[in-house]
């Protein structure tokens, strides 16, 4: 009983303390226009915010723990105003604080939350910028339009009762004349069921000699169909044995047809075989003499083309958005000798070249299969789906797309030439963010002069090393699960990054190619503190010093990208960042625990906690975007964010609990 009636002095309390707006009022004078919120008391006034929404042109205001006078729901004001049209009086929980929100319809004068506020005692005023404003009383209006409301009711009441009493005299109208109605149909259907009567009684015995007259003809029609089948049966007998005997006499026909046919069969396979064997013997003649000519050209030091002949080189360029496909052949190429796609999806260039040759199949791009000559040129099979611009360049014949398949910067470029097959890569990490302006600025500072966006910089391939950052990963010879596993690697061991095979990475291991769960291994730049203190006692107990070994090899793109200021938080809460107040862009690191990581799955997930309100979770993946950055990776321990505020950068890592609860 004491602790009931402790707990309803503690709800007495919280609503005493609670504040009230009594009314509302919208003014104008010379100044301008405001929006004045009339508390009851100058005591306990709540936290209050604004905001406003352009799509739907609302304002939105917000008292936390207040009450409204008049009670909650739509309030309409006046539908022509530019400044408020309607309001919507409600209540929304936030973290478990109440707020009342007061949601206006807004016009044309009101297309900001940046509205200057002030304080008048008991009142709360939002003043705005407009002038010429029809000046109103919430509860004035509320009470006109009861009172409208309340003199309309009287009215339909009236017309209520006055319709009902019409009804009740028509209803009672409609039931004398419904039992009228009632005794002529009972009279009509006893007249109507004795004339029935009389007529079924005929019917049945005229039904009679109806029947009688039906069975003798069925009987003389069933003598009838007995005579008739025992003819029928007669004449298909006959009909049986002389088919028996025509297939009999077509049987011995096919047999003989058969032993003709065999013979014949027998002949030209014996021709074919002849024929056969005469062209293995020219082809291994040929095959021969080709060999012969091949001899004789490496003897005289010549060199083997590795590409079709009449071709100098074809090249796959990738980068910068745009991914292309060349041809140089030993010809000039012109456009009005290149035909348009057709249903093979293939485009052929009309050049003197030979009528036959292999099928050259392209090992890099997604816009070219596959290149053949053919009897009207040299023909270009293009991939499905693809839709190129063609183009002819100094001769060159040019495929061009846009790229979509590498979210990377940089370049890739595979070319076939006579001497053999090239390719390069030089790609960036998708976090960096290239910006040529501060590339030039920052070449030679102490130089006038200019460098302008068409010259050219030198490319040279990036090797960016890899290292494990599970516990322990499988090394497969194929990018697939069921792939035969190489060997095993270990927290810390190093790769050589080479390609992205979907959730795989291409990788070098000593001598050794073959790929890796790309969850399963990181680049130095992206491990959390926590991981590069472990690798740093993996490196000292191996007795290697690759932690803090000589930076990697990079492009000369790096100069590119612009300069950051960056530092480690060391999991410990930013001090620049606010912890108080809504958080409407995405979730706040700072307020969150990482509880759990869901591995098994193909795009790993993290699991969030608020901390001071454990029941609201969050899952995040890699990419996710938070409150002022973005989810950059996921690990098996360790979750990292990229977070930009004020112009800074920073990473921050975040841990799961060890069995004591404490962070790894």
């Amino acid at each position: 009983m004491k602790m009931k009636i402790l707990l309803l002095l503690l709800a007495f309390t919280a609503f005493a303390s609670a504040a009230q707006i009594k009314d509302v009022r919208f003014n104008c004078d010379a100044k301008g226009c405001q929006v004045v919120f009339a508390f009851t008391s100058e005591k306990n006034l709540p936290t209050f915010f604004q905001k406003y929404d352009a799509s739907s042109k609302k304002l939105t205001v917000g008292f936390s723990e207040t009450t409204f006078a008049l009670g909650e729901g739509d309030y309409d004001v006046d539908a022509n105003s530019k400044f408020v049209k309607s309001m919507k009086v409600f209540k929304d929980a936030y973290k478990g604080l109440p707020f009342l929100k007061i949601e206006m319809d807004v016009g044309a004068a009101i297309t900001s939350d940046k509205n200057e506020i002030a304080l008048d005692k008991s009142n709360f005023l939002i003043k705005l910028k407009s002038k010429g404003g029809k000046s109103w009383t919430l509860s004035k209006l509320y009470a006109d339009r009861k009172k409208a409301a309340e003199k309309q009711a009287a009215l339909d009441k009236k017309a209520a009762e006055k319709a009902a009493l019409e009804e009740k005299k028509a209803a009672k109208k409609a039931a004398l004349e419904e039992k009228k109605r009632l005794a002529e149909e009972k009279k009509a259907a006893e007249k109507r069921a004795l004339e029935e009567k009389k007529a079924a009684e005929k019917q049945a015995i005229e039904d009679k000699k109806a029947a009688a007259k039906a069975a003798a003809e069925e009987k003389k029609r069933l003598a009838e169909e007995k005579k008739a089948a025992a003819k029928q049966a007669l004449e298909e007998k006959k009909a049986a044995e002389r088919a028996a005997l025509e297939e009999k006499k077509r049987l011995a026909a096919e047999k003989k047809a058969a032993e003709k046919a065999a013979l014949e069969e027998k002949k030209r396979l014996a021709e074919e075989k002849k024929a056969a064997e005469k062209a293995a013997r020219e082809q291994e003649k040929l095959l021969a003499e080709q060999q012969k000519q091949i001899d004789k050209a490496i003897a005289e030091g010549g060199a083997i083309s590795a590409l079709l002949p009449k071709l100098k080189e074809m090249t796959v360029l990738i980068g910068s958005g745009l991914e292309q496909f060349r041809i140089v052949a030993d010809d000039n190429i012109v456009m009005q000798n290149i035909s348009s796609i057709d249903k093979n999806n293939t485009i052929t260039i009309g050049l003197a070249g030979p009528q036959k040759s292999p099928v050259f199949r392209i090992g890099a791009g997604s816009i070219v299969k596959s290149v053949t000559w053919g009897a009207n040129g040299l023909k270009v099979q293009l991939k499905n789906s693809v839709q190129p611009a063609v183009l002819v360049q100094d001769g060159v014949f040019v495929l061009q797309i846009a790229e979509k398949g590498i979210n990377r910067d940089g370049f890739m470029f595979w070319s076939a030439q006579p001497k053999g097959i090239f390719i390069r890569d030089w790609m960036k990490s998708s976090e960096d963010k290239p910006n040529f302006d501060v590339f030039v600025k920052n070449l030679d500072k102490g130089s006038k002069k200019i460098i302008s966006g068409s010259q050219t910089f030198h490319l040279r391939p990036v090797v960016r090393e890899l290292i494990v950052v599970a516990d322990e990963t499988e090394f497969y010879a194929s990018p697939n699960e069921n792939a035969q596993v190489m060997q095993r690697l270990v927290f810390g061991d190093r790769l050589v990054s080479l390609d992205m095979k979907g959730l795989y990475r291409k990788v070098q291991f000593g001598n050794k190619v073959g790929y890796v769960d790309r969850r399963a291994v990181g680049f130095f730049d992206e491990l959390s503190s926590v991981q590069e203190e472990r690798l740093k006692q993996v490196d000292k107990e191996r007795g290697t010093n690759l932690t803090t070994s000589a930076p990697q090899i990079g492009s000369q793109l790096d100069g590119l990208y612009e300069d950051r200021v960056t530092y480690s938080s060391f999991g410990r809460r930013d001090p620049f960042v606010e912890v108080d107040g809504l958080v409407e862009e995405g979730i706040n690191i700072d307020q969150v625990e990482l509880v759990g990581i869901i591995w098994e799955s193909d795009v790993p997930v993290a699991i969030l906690v608020e901390s001071k309100n454990p029941s609201i979770s969050y899952t995040v993946k890699e990419g996710d975007k938070i409150l002022n950055g973005k989810v950059l990776k996921i690990t098996q321990t360790d979750v990292l964010f990229l977070i930009q505020e004020f112009g800074v950068s920073r990473r921050y890592s975040m841990g799961l609990p060890d069995k004591l609860g404490g962070q790894k």
